[in-house]
């Protein structure tokens, strides 16, 4: 797939991205209207930092610092008691991931569209100790149940267990580096895998700031449940007795996403 091709996708997928978030929007806000003729419905929006890390399951591919991220979103909370909730929301969550360092070389981006040839050339095109740093955005659609406290004065505190997300990956960048070569934001797509399933909880507060508007602050812990990578590469295995003198052993990372999440938010 050329560069223009590769262009025209993402812009073809931002589009997509556009419509469904207005179509979820005039949805949430239509039900929101017929709800609440029967119980208490609210929406609003969160801009959240994310601190995001990868875990691999292979001792050779080694956690090597993490992403430093945002969540942008609708949210909407359906009361069925006072205490009680279902959340839903859409949002876009921007550079998650981390960073991987490779204790072996090989070629471990196989399909993806990189700028230089040479990085994916020979039978070790990656030498040992590159670090690759993941970037990925989603476009996440979460669930959940919140429990709240009776309300002190303006604030009420609320725990929200088990979140559940289906996550759709939008893009995907990675910074490949070693002593000798620096590649940024190179187009890895090809290499990941395409939807995640995050789980977890969180809590925090809500502070009432008017009759109608609130404040949103928690902590969430958040965990990807399918791999992000398609382990469709190879580490290069030193071997002195055959030509050429590697054994290509596929590499089997498992790199799964966790997430911690500070939320911030406001209800109307």
């Amino acid at each position: 797939m050329t560069d223009d091709r590769m262009d025209g996708h993402q812009k073809h997928m931002k589009r997509i991205t556009a419509k469904i978030l207005c179509i979820l929007l005039t949805v949430a806000g239509t039900a929101g209207l017929t709800l609440a003729q029967d119980r208490e419905f609210r929406i609003g929006f969160q801009a959240s930092p994310v601190f995001s890390g990868l875990r691999s399951h292979d001792d050779l591919i080694v956690k090597n610092g993490g992403n430093l991220g945002l969540k942008l979103g609708a949210i909407s909370n359906i009361y069925f008691k006072n205490n009680i909730s279902f959340t839903a929301g859409i949002n876009l969550a921007f550079h998650e991931g981390g960073e991987f360092l490779y204790e072996i070389g090989g070629n471990y981006l196989p399909n993806s569209e990189l700028s230089d040839p040479l990085l994916q050339t020979g039978d070790k095109p990656l030498p040992d100790g590159v670090r690759i740093r993941y970037q990925l955005q989603y476009l996440e659609f979460p669930v959940g149940l919140k429990f709240r406290t009776e309300e002190k004065g303006n604030i009420t505190w609320f725990a929200e267990a088990p979140t559940v997300s289906l996550s759709i990956l939008m893009r995907g960048r990675g910074d490949i580096e070693s002593e000798d070569f620096n590649y940024p934001q190179e187009n890895i797509y090809r290499d990941l895998v395409p939807i995640n399933f995050f789980i977890g909880f969180g809590g925090g507060m809500e502070l009432a700031i008017s009759s109608t508007n609130t404040l949103v602050g928690g902590l969430y812990w958040q965990r990807g449940m399918l791999d992000v990578t398609r382990d469709k590469g190879y580490r290069a295995i030193p071997n002195p007795d055959i030509i050429p003198p590697y054994i290509h052993d596929q590499e089997n990372s498992r790199a799964t996403i966790g997430n911690l999440v500070l939320f911030i938010g406001i209800l109307f």
